[in-house]
C-alpha cells in the first residue's frame, strides 16, 4: 500500500533551491522532511534579479513582508519593462521606445466612476480591443501604444514613482500590480534563513556521486564527505548542469537556439542611472543583442545578452562597458553561457528538475523565477505518494512544456517583429524561423480571431500582448467583431478614467527612492 512521501532532498541552492525548500516546507510543514545540499564552491548565475507580479503571491504564501525582506535584499519595485531601440526610430525621432507595464483592471479613485471595465463587458473582451478599433479607424485621440493608453503606469514610471503610497500614508492606493528587483544572492540567503528556521536541513558539501536503484530511480546522493542522502523524491536545482535530470537520468534537453539566438551573457554591477531610481527594467537593443538595467536600492544590475555565434565575450563586455561608461564598476564581469530550451520531461521517475535545470528562455521579460513559482505550485498539486503514479508526472510534464512554449512564443515575438537590419545579429534575427505555434498566434492576433483568455497557463494576458504588439508596430488587420457591437462610450469613459488616474497618482505617489528609504527606516524599527 502506498504511503505518503516523507523525505525530499534538494540538490543545489540559489534562488531555485531555497525557494523550493521554503515553498514545500510552507505547504507541508513537518509532515515532509526536507534536506538541501549545496556546494560552497559553485557560483550562482545571478541574472535573476528582476521578476514579475506573481512573486507577490508566492511571497505572501511564504509569509514574507515587504518591510522585512526588501531592505535585507536591497530590493526595489518593478512596475514595467521599458524596451529601447527594438525597431528603427519613427520618422523625426532619434530612438524607438515603448513600455510593457504590469497591467491591472483600473479601479475608481473618483466618485462618478461606476464599474470596472470587465464588469461591464465580461472578462473575454479587453480594453485593448477598443484601442485597436479606434486605431484602425484612424482616430488619433488615443496614445500611440496600448501600453501607454491602457494604463497610467508609463507616465508614473517616467516620473520615477513608486507603485504604492508612502508607508503609513492614507493617500490614495492605486492597487497596481507590481514586481520586484532584488539582489539574487541576498535573496537566496534570506530564503535559506527562512527555510532553515522552519526546519529545513542544510548540508554544505559537493555531491560526489548519485546512485540509482534497480528501477532506475534515484536511491541516494553521496557527498564528498561520505554522507549518503536518501529520499522518496529528489529535486534537481543544480542549474544548467542538470546534475540529476540530465547527467544521471540522461533525460534529453531540447534546444530552442534556432528560434532564440541569444545564448550568452555578461553581467556587471553598475551605479544608478543619473536620472534617479527607475521603477522599471530597461531592455536596450544593441548591435549583437540587448542590455538589461535592473535598478536595486544600492546599485544597478546590468548585463548584455548576446549571440555567441556573431560576437565574442570580450567584444560583448566592451560594448556593455562602453554603454555604461563611468557607471560600470571596476570588477571582473560574470560571463554566462546560457542553455536555452527545456528538458523533454522535467519530472522523471522520482526526480523533478526545478529552475534552470528544467528550462530556460532568456532574461528578457524576467520569466525565470516565474517559471520556478509555477513549477512549485504545480508540484504541490501533483505531489505523489510512494507509488509515484506515472499519470501525475505525465500531466505535470505536459503542463510544463505547454507553459514553456507559451512563454517562448511571447519572447520570440519581441524579436521577430523587428525591422532592424543594421548588424549581422539583427539580420540573423529577421531570418530566423519562428515556432509554428507563434506563427499561428500572430495570424490570429492580426485578425482578432482568438482572444487570449488569461488562463492558468498564460503568464502574459491580452493587455500585455497588445502592449508588445502595439509597441513593435504590429500590422493589425481588424478588431474583434464583438467590439463593433458594443458601446464605444463605455470604453471612452475608461480611457478618460485612466487619464484622471495618471494625474491623481502623478501628484500623490511618492518618489521611488523616497519610498524605499522610508521602508528601510520602518524595517529598522521592527
Amino acid at each position: 500500500m502506498a504511503r505518503p512521501v516523507e523525505k525530499v532532498v534538494i540538490v543545489g541552492g540559489g534562488t531555485a533551491g531555497w525557494l523550493s525548500a521554503a515553498y514545500l516546507n510552507r505547504a507541508f510543514g513537518e509532515k515532509v522532511d526536507i534536506t538541501l545540499v549545496e556546494s560552497d564552491r559553485i557560483g550562482r548565475i545571478g541574472v535573476g534579479e528582476a521578476t514579475v507580479p506573481t512573486l507577490r503571491t508566492t511571497f505572501a504564501f511564504l509569509g514574507m513582508k515587504e518591510e522585512e525582506w526588501m531592505p535585507r535584499c536591497n530590493a526595489a519595485f518593478k512596475s514595467a519593462v521599458r524596451l529601447n531601440d527594438w525597431r528603427k526610430p519613427h520618422p523625426g525621432k532619434e530612438s524607438h521606445t515603448y513600455f510593457h507595464p504590469f497591467f491591472t483592471v483600473p479601479e475608481p479613485p473618483v466618485p462618478n466612476y461606476e464599474k470596472p471595465f470587465h464588469k461591464r463587458f465580461g472578462r473575454g473582451v479587453s480594453l485593448a480591443h477598443f484601442w485597436l478599433k479606434q486605431k484602425l479607424s484612424g482616430d488619433t485621440r488615443l496614445r500611440e501604444t496600448f501600453g501607454d493608453a491602457g494604463m497610467p503606469l508609463q507616465g508614473l514610471c517616467e516620473l520615477n514613482k513608486a507603485p504604492r503610497p508612502m508607508p503609513g500614508s492614507d493617500g490614495p492606493n492605486p492597487g497596481f500590480r507590481y514586481a520586484y528587483h532584488f539582489d539574487a544572492a541576498l535573496m537566496a540567503g534570506y530564503l535559506k534563513e527562512l527555510a532553515t528556521g522552519r526546519g529545513v536541513h542544510h548540508v554544505i558539501a559537493d555531491v560526489k556521486s548519485v546512485a540509482l536503484d534497480a528501477r532506475g530511480h534515484i536511491e541516494k546522493v553521496v557527498t564528498e564527505t561520505g554522507a549518503e542522502l536518501t529520499a522518496d523524491l529528489f529535486l534537481d536545482c543544480s542549474g544548467f548542469r542538470g546534475l540529476l535530470i540530465n547527467q544521471t537520468l540522461n533525460e534529453p534537453f531540447i534546444s530552442e537556439k534556432d528560434v532564440l539566438l541569444c545564448d550568452s551573457a555578461i553581467a556587471l554591477p553598475s551605479d544608478h542611472h543619473p536620472g534617479g531610481l527607475r521603477p522599471y527594467t530597461s531592455a536596450t537593443a544593441r548591435n549583437e543583442g540587448w542590455i538589461w538595467e535592473i535598478p536595486l536600492f544600492n546599485r544597478e544590475g546590468s548585463g548584455y545578452v548576446y549571440s555567441g555565434q556573431v560576437t565574442t565575450p570580450d567584444k560583448a563586455e566592451k560594448e556593455l562597458r562602453d554603454f555604461l561608461g563611468t557607471r560600470a564598476h571596476d570588477v571582473e564581469g560574470n560571463h554566462i553561457k546560457m542553455r536555452v530550451g527545456h528538458n523533454r520531461r522535467s519530472w522523471v521517475n522520482n526526480c523533478v528538475a526545478v529552475g534552470l535545470s528544467s528550462c530556460f528562455v532568456e532574461p528578457l521579460e524576467s520569466t525565470t523565477i516565474a517559471l520556478i513559482e509555477y513549477q512549485l505550485a504545480l508540484l504541490v498539486l501533483h505531489f505523489p505518494d510512494s507509488d509515484l503514479d506515472e499519470r501525475r508526472a505525465k500531466r505535470y510534464n505536459e503542463t510544463m512544456v505547454s507553459a514553456f512554449e507559451d512563454i517562448r512564443d511571447f519572447i520570440v515575438m519581441h524579436y521577430c517583429l523587428t525591422d532592424r537590419d543594421d548588424t549581422e545579429f539583427w539580420r540573423a534575427v529577421r531570418e530566423a524561423p519562428i515556432p509554428d505555434s507563434l506563427a499561428e498566434k500572430l495570424t490570429e492576433y492580426a485578425e482578432s480571431v482568438i482572444i487570449p483568455d488569461g488562463s492558468q497557463l498564460r503568464l502574459f494576458e491580452t493587455r500585455s500582448l497588445w502592449a508588445i504588439l502595439s509597441g513593435m508596430d504590429f500590422d493589425f488587420k481588424k478588431a474583434p467583431p464583438s467590439v463593433e457591437l458594443m458601446n464605444d462610450a463605455a470604453a471612452w469613459e475608461m480611457f478618460e478614467q485612466i487619464d484622471k488616474e495618471r494625474e491623481i497618482y502623478s501628484a500623490s505617489l511618492p518618489d521611488h527612492m523616497d519610498y524605499l528609504k522610508a521602508l528601510h527606516a520602518l524595517g529598522a524599527k521592527s
